[in-house]
């Protein structure tokens, strides 16, 4: 009996080992639709963006990895006045602002075995934001390092062991800092993920 015994914890032992190794890659198209302070400076929904995203189960249901990306919302304006120190300016301006996300994410995933996986997941880390503001032959171009967050609510649709498909929605947020005060997006991500073994 004793020996059957560690034989089962050896075999457990083995088996959680092993299904550590599972990980995912995900990468994902994202439409950015500009929040608070954000929609102040550009009002307008994007579709220039993707997310590349690692994680690592630690366990059946958590993963912990990191997310890069890259998002650009762009507006033209007519008759806005646009003010820098002593300066003001009158005209049609284009802004652009593009951002770059740095962060570790942890997530839950609710089932393995169904073919929709739903999730939410959290990241912490950075947003680089560089805000450009071309009027004429002027041009503002600052880029601002900000503390940053973001809670993602979505599912996994799982057709096969080693391919899936993302839909998720997420909340970036950061915190006023850098010269600029904190900015706010959603996004709303489709991708492919690559399941590893």
């Amino acid at each position: 009996m004793k020996k059957h015994l560690i034989l089962f914890f050896v075999l457990i032992g083995v088996g959680v080992n092993t299904y550590a190794q599972n990980s995912l890659y995900s990468f994902n198209y994202a439409v950015t639709m500009p929040t608070g302070n954000t929609a102040d400076f550009i009002d307008v929904v994007s579709g220039r963006g993707f997310v590349f995203e690692y994680q690592k189960f630690i366990k059946s249901h958590v993963a912990i990895g990191g997310e890069v990306g890259h998002t650009t919302i762009f507006e033209r304006t007519e008759n806005e006045v646009y003010t820098r120190e002593t300066a003001s300016l009158s005209g049609i301006q284009y802004r652009y602002q593009y951002s770059y996300p740095i962060m570790v994410t942890g997530a839950y995933y609710h089932s393995f075995t169904d073919l929709f996986r739903p999730y939410f997941s959290l990241g912490i880390g950075t947003v680089a934001n560089k805000r450009t503001i071309e009027m004429g032959m002027y041009e503002s171009d600052e880029t601002h390092w900000q503390f940053g967050f973001r809670p993602e609510l979505g599912t996994l649709i799982q057709p096969s062991d080693n391919v899936a498909f993302r839909v998720g929605a997420k909340y970036y947020g950061t915190l006023e800092g850098g010269g600029l005060e904190g900015q706010s997006n959603l996004s709303f991500n489709i991708g492919l993920v690559i399941l590893n073994n």
